[in-house]
């Protein structure tokens, strides 16, 4: 049987077939749908004639209007990207069900416009004890200021993002969440508390809040949106999908170690480790300032600690992820145990039903020092109690991945990737302990063996667009590691912009990490300045914050003229110091004091011109 097409009634528009079929198949569906809609509608008044193009039909469509629903408003403060990566994924699955999204960095948003809003959508994480990150400083502040204006007619949900090694895990999520609450604001869906592997939680949470969202009549395909041109008219928008890469944080690649070098001379009490990666056929990118993620496995000495503590039979076999392993696996590869967190010490107490772990939870002060230094084995020792192999695991957290600043630059190392890396290593309580990926890679990987290693993309520690702005990079010891990268990657570029470097480490001849490559940058002209701290080689300790108080002159000329500034290094100390001397250094170049020294630093941060990478 020969099947044709009928006649049609009428000579169909070439110009219109001809963009009817420049469009893509979810377009033309649509519009086969609204065509038949239109010729069923027998008997009523004619349409008003339109354009013959996609967007004049979409228009006319009797589709809901976006505007019926509320506006939905997704914030995110974000310190290396995370928080912007969950928001924009959160906001293209709200698009999809037809709502008008706007999404803004808390560092721009305008905080006058809060009360106005119908339902916030919140993303934000939290850094080191308990702080908001730079970008979401002012609007922390202000939120728990006296200007903060009643939130009654505010629907919203927060998504928390941190790290349980932290006392306090996402604690800026936690202040926000109960904050809007305490100003009236009307929870839409729970707050969600996401840990370093944050990607299950963060899908519970966005199927929360999209199942909390008000519907509407649907206005097309579920897998269509409509959004507003720049004339005014509505257009049909098939939504993207996400482009991902074949390797990530679930999919690590298996990178070959090329090389591994110490870089202290003989006789350093520091350890610190050179290594280079290869990345070929990974399809793995990276720019200067991302960091490299790392999956360790725990020592096989702490392994067999735990074991022989607890008691506990290491060949047994156990269903743990959905496969059947011995326990010591388990324990070699997939749980945290040199690092105790707030989480394992509560559930191990209420198991146990242990007093005076209670006790000591009660105490925010108390229970940092016993958490610090302490591993798995430790609190297994100290408080014994009689349990099962698979009772611990359910105390355990699975095992995060460490993140290294990358120490170079794939222009000048193509499908490689450097890392600089200080090995953990301290007696506590009269025994050996170690860093779990630091020794990991400084012992148990040797080159020729593989590291499960995957991107982890920073945002905001990057170098200036212009090629022609001067950059001043502070970073003592292993803090150095990304401004090599920084180097490598504006000779390379031939960037006209100076290069100025402050590192310290306690001594010249031993710690002096990468001496000849930055002598030769210097000779080159790629590194303009370099100045050095090596705090044990005199009587009076002198630290890279003292050197800057030194060039205090040239440092305010080159802020004055754009240069932007960057820190990398230890934030309990090193940072704080690095950012007073900066204050002072404002204070008296400018004559205009403290105050305005203040503020002159918070606006360096809010134009990202003040960057730190700091653990």
């Amino acid at each position: 049987m020969t099947s044709t097409f009928p006649t049609p009634p009428v000579a169909p528009d070439e110009q219109l077939l001809q963009q009817l079929s420049q469009q893509s198949a979810l377009q033309q569906m649509w519009l086969s749908g609204y065509l038949y809609g239109l010729a069923s509608r027998a008997g009523e008044a004619a349409p008003a004639p339109v354009h013959n193009t996609p967007a004049a039909v979409a228009a006319a469509a009797p589709v809901t209007p976006v505007a019926a629903l509320p506006a939905v408003t997704v914030l995110y403060g974000s310190q290396t990207g995370n928080s912007k990566k969950v928001a924009h994924q959160l906001s293209a699955k709200v698009k999809e069900r037809g709502f008008q999204v706007t999404v803004a960095d808390l560092n721009d948003y305008q905080t006058k416009n809060l009360k106005s809003e119908k339902i916030v959508l919140l993303v934000i994480s939290t850094q080191g004890e308990g702080e908001p990150p730079v970008s979401a400083e002012e609007f922390y502040k202000w939120l728990h200021g006296a200007r903060a204006p009643r939130l009654e007619g505010v629907q919203f949900s927060v998504c928390a993002l941190g790290d349980r090694s932290y006392l306090q895990f996402c604690q800026t999520g936690k202040e926000v969440d109960a904050r809007l609450e305490a100003l009236g604001a009307q929870r839409l869906a729970g707050r969600v508390d996401c840990d370093v592997d944050f990607e299950e939680s963060v899908e519970g949470w966005l199927a929360d809040v999209l199942g909390k969202l008000p519907s509407a009549p649907a206005a097309g395909p579920a897998s269509a949106a409509v959004a507003v041109s720049s004339n005014g008219h509505a257009a049909v928008v098939p939504v993207a999908k996400p482009i991902g890469t074949a390797h990530d944080r679930k999919n690590p690649f298996a990178a070959p170690v090329l090389e591994k070098i110490q870089l202290n001379g003989r006789g350093s009490e520091k350890e610190t480790w050179h290594l280079e990666l290869s990345l070929e056929g990974s399809g793995l990118t990276f720019e200067p300032g991302d960091s490299l993620g790392i999956y360790a496995t725990n020592p096989e000495s702490l392994v067999k600690e735990v074991l022989y503590t607890a008691m506990l039979n290491g060949n047994k076999v156990l269903t743990y992820n959905g496969k059947e392993e011995q326990f010591r696996q388990i324990l070699l590869r997939d749980v945290e145990l040199s690092v105790l967190t707030r989480e394992v010490v509560e559930n191990y107490a209420n198991w146990t039903n242990n007093n005076a772990l209670k006790t000591l939870l009660q105490d925010n002060t108390a229970l940092k020092n016993f958490l610090w230094g302490r591993n798995v084995a430790d609190l297994l020792r100290e408080f014994p109690a009689a349990l099962s192999e698979s009772t611990l695991l359910g105390f355990l957290r699975k095992m995060p991945p460490r993140s290294y600043s990358i120490a170079s630059s794939l222009l000048a190392h193509p499908d490689e990737v450097h890392l600089t890396v200080a090995a953990v290593r301290y007696d506590f309580n009269g025994r050996p302990h170690q860093g779990v990926a630091s020794t990991f890679l400084a012992d148990r990987v040797k080159a020729g063996e593989t590291v499960p290693v995957f991107v982890e993309h920073n945002e905001y520690f990057k170098l200036p667009a212009d090629d022609a702005t001067d950059i001043i990079m502070v970073g003592p010891g292993t803090g150095v590691a990304p401004f090599r990268a920084f180097v490598e990657e504006r000779s390379e570029r031939g960037a006209t912009g100076k290069n100025w470097l402050f590192f310290g480490n306690p001594h010249f001849e031993t710690d002096f990490l990468y001496q000849i490559e930055w002598l030769n940058a210097l000779k080159r002209g790629t590194l303009d300045r370099l100045d050095v701290a090596f705090s044990r080689d005199q009587q009076d300790k002198i630290y890279v914050q003292n050197r800057l108080l030194e060039r205090s002159k040239l440092i305010f000329e080159r802020l004055e003229n754009g240069a932007s500034f960057y820190v990398c290094g230890d934030k309990s100390r090193m940072a704080s110091d690095v950012q007073q001397a900066v204050s002072q250094i404002i204070a008296k170049e400018s004559g205009k004091g403290d105050e305005y020294a203040a503020e002159y630093l918070k606006n360096l941060k809010k134009q990202r011109r003040y960057l730190e990478d700091v653990y």
